[in-house]
């Protein structure tokens, strides 16, 4: 009895709780390179100016090859180009998204610290 009674006298010490804001990790992005686009210098050979052509491709010292697409090569290759800038477009939007969402999350984080 006497162990018991002798508890009931010490009231407990208050429990103290703080809350601090988390910060939350911030996106690094690699930095990417500058594209730099070199010319493009495009022959057309048709059989009235072939050996033309080659004669003077040889006149500049630089072997005679040719590098051909039909027109539907050609053609495939200026859609792949509109397909590859539709991506790039979709992948900016993407980032700008994620840029959004990152900065509504920290202004929503610090609203809730304010109002604390």
């Amino acid at each position: 009895m006497l162990f018991l009674a002798g508890c009931l006298g010490n009231s407990p010490e208050p429990i103290e709780i703080t809350t601090k804001p988390i910060e939350k990790p911030e996106l690094v992005l690699p930095q990417s390179d500058e594209l730099r686009i070199r010319k493009v210098e495009w022959i057309v050979v048709t059989p009235e100016n072939a050996e033309k052509v080659f004669e003077e491709i040889k006149n500049t010292g630089r072997p005679v090859t040719l590098f051909a697409l039909t027109d539907k090569g050609y053609e495939n290759l200026g859609l792949n180009l509109s397909d590859l800038r539709a991506y790039i477009q979709q992948q900016q939007v993407i980032i700008a998204a994620y840029e959004n969402y990152y900065k509504q999350v920290e202004e929503t984080l610090d609203d809730a610290v304010k109002v604390e």
